[in-house]
């Protein structure tokens, strides 16, 4: 699928522009050709010193992508 090659990586930001984490896989539905989430590397200094915790998220909480990741709202608090 294309469109995991092109997400793989990018930066994942809540609407405060803070950084959540980085896109690490996509999950879809390869029938329909649909993507149904993301599977991100949680952000932040937890990750920096190897305790992130992978998150999905699922894609209806994404509002825009471009070169990163924008989702509605705050995921984490």
């Amino acid at each position: 699928m294309k469109i995991d090659s092109e997400l793989v990586g990018k930066e994942v930001l809540d609407t405060s522009r803070y950084q959540i984490g980085v896109v690490k896989d996509v999950k879809g539905d390869f029938d329909s050709k649909r993507v149904e989430s993301i599977e991100l590397d949680e952000g932040g200094i937890s990750s920096k010193i190897g305790l992130g915790d992978k998150k999905i998220l699922p894609i209806k909480m994404v509002n825009e992508i471009s070169d990163k990741v924008l989702i509605k709202g705050r995921l984490f608090k």
